[in-house]
């Protein structure tokens, strides 16, 4: 079988910590990482999408006044969601790129949850208590109702974008996960890649990659 090519985003400069950890995962589950970032073009031919973390989407991209943000990244992102859905190809959006997949579908971003939320958990550990909702992807994936995961983001899903569903959500009702009613999008809050010492958050990676 032809080793996977995943093109995994970033941006210039940035991304070091969260690549190391999703490239050692996807190298470890027999895949090719291949990154990309606002000044570096994605290659010709890949088989999958994982829209990484990192810096904020540029509030002008739901409708809201921008602020200081990376417009060429987002544009990079976008274009490739165009790519890898025109291919029927998986994609994993980790964080910033769970958002992502909600704007690119026409959803919308609370730009600060502390605006609303007056205490939310802040931590690489496993402090976020996550309850998976019944008959979606992530279930299917994960075979368990309630895990715990890292928290570390300030925005989150306000409107959910069209042929979307909601897979997961915390204690304070902030989307956690975020699925693709009939193709194998899948987008989560929290970062998988830092916790491969678990099971349970590995299984998202090697479902991912076996379609």
């Amino acid at each position: 079988m032809a080793q996977r090519r995943v093109v995994v985003t970033g941006s210039a400069g940035k991304n070091r910590i969260s690549w190391f950890f999703i490239g050692s995962i996807l190298r470890l589950l027999g895949a090719k990482p291949l990154f990309v970032h606002e000044k570096k073009s994605p290659p010709s031919h890949f088989d999958a999408l994982l829209l990484a973390g990192g810096e904020d989407i540029c509030p002008s991209s739901y409708g809201a006044k921008d602020e200081q943000c990376n417009k060429g990244r987002d544009e990079l992102e976008l274009s490739l969601l165009d790519t890898a859905i025109a291919k029927n190809m998986p994609v994993l959006g980790i964080c910033r790129g769970m958002q992502m997949i909600n704007i690119y579908f026409g959803g919308t971003l609370y730009p600060h949850i502390h605006d609303f939320i007056e205490s939310h958990p802040n931590s690489p550990f496993l402090v976020n208590p996550i309850t998976i909702k019944p008959h979606t992807l992530l279930h299917t994936i994960l075979q368990t109702h309630y895990i715990k995961a890292n928290a570390l983001h300030h925005q989150a899903i306000k409107d959910l974008g069209k042929e979307l569903r909601i897979n997961a959500y915390d204690k304070n009702s902030i989307i956690q996960g975020i699925e693709h009613t009939h193709r194998l999008i899948l987008g989560l809050q929290w970062h998988p890649e830092y916790l491969p010492y678990h099971p349970l958050h590995l299984r998202i990676f090697k479902a991912f990659l076996s379609k």
